[in-house]
């Protein structure tokens, strides 16, 4: 009988969707090769589904899973940014180091697959350690590459069946206060658990949180709780955040269940979003009204 593959079933992957898309080519928007269907023009044949980042440069090279996680120079900075993590892990399994390995194999990796020089006895040990981050590496790279388009995709199709399959794929992008952009790494269940040291980094952050009467409005993480009584619909409060808008503030449950992860701009409410500063400058005052 057949068996899930083993990071749709780990108990510690918040991103497992992420994962499942780029494995299962549903990642048109990010793997150009992966553009299996036709939009409004007609469907580009395999080989011309290039890199448009290259393809800006005068490169024309395809843009397959291989170019776009390891070759890119524009793409290739996340796998740059989690080198380190992944050498760890070789290590730790006593593998070649992560820089021996090609291309393919680097590729192979990063999307979860065991290299073929792990021994049966560590497989087990691989898949508990490796899926984890490798979720954590795809999720980074659609963040990284959705900032690098400058509009939202156009998920229509001339095919009906394949359009309506992606009907929640078609949405429009959050736009961040000016100033702020969204993190590229949203936190994990661990550092948003109650009084774990962790959490005490996102002290001082700011956070863009969804009414259901105001929208979203720009809040900061002012402090943590510390009291296990206080408590908001049953559940222990995390953080408390102030709104610099009308100087309130109030307890929050903020965990990666309600987490805006695809930064839908029609997420339900009560979503929310952790923020960074960006390189555009803010708006003069810096503060942003909540809008509907």
């Amino acid at each position: 009988m057949y068996q899930p593959a083993p990071y749709l079933t780990h108990q510690s992957s918040p991103y497992q969707l992420e994962l499942l898309r780029i494995r299962t080519q549903h990642t048109i928007h990010i793997i150009p090769s992966h553009l299996h269907y036709a939009f409004l023009n007609p469907q580009a044949p395999y080989q011309d589904r290039v890199c448009p980042y290259c393809l800006a440069s005068g490169t024309r090279i395809l843009g397959d899973k291989v170019h776009i996680i390891c070759q890119c120079p524009t793409t290739k900075a996340v796998l740059d940014r989690f080198t380190v993590k992944f050498q760890r892990l070789t290590r730790l399994l006593d593998l070649p180091s992560l820089t021996s390995f090609s291309t393919q194999e680097t590729t192979r990796l990063v999307l979860e697959n065991p290299p073929p020089q792990i021994l049966q006895k560590d497989l087990r040990r691989w898949i508990q350690e490796v899926t984890p981050l490798c979720c954590e590496f795809t999720y980074a790279l659609r963040a990284h590459i959705t900032s690098l388009q400058p509009a939202v995709v156009d998920m229509s199709s001339d095919d009906e069946d394949a359009a309506s399959s992606d009907n929640n794929d078609d949405f429009s992008l959050i736009l961040p206060p000016p100033g702020f952009q969204p993190v590229s790494i949203p936190p994990t269940n661990t550092m948003l658990a109650f009084l774990d040291p962790a959490g005490q980094q996102h002290i001082g952050h700011h956070i863009l949180f969804k009414w259901p009467t105001y929208g979203r409005c720009l809040g900061r993480i002012s402090e943590g709780n510390n009291n296990p009584k206080r408590k908001v619909c049953k559940q222990i409060v995390n953080f408390i955040v102030l709104y610099p808008d009308d100087g309130s503030s109030g307890p929050y449950c903020l965990s990666s269940d309600n987490y805006n992860i695809d930064g839908n701009n029609d997420s339900p409410n009560h979503t929310w979003m952790l923020l960074e500063p960006s390189n555009s400058p803010p708006s003069s005052g810096g503060l942003v009204q909540c809008s509907e």
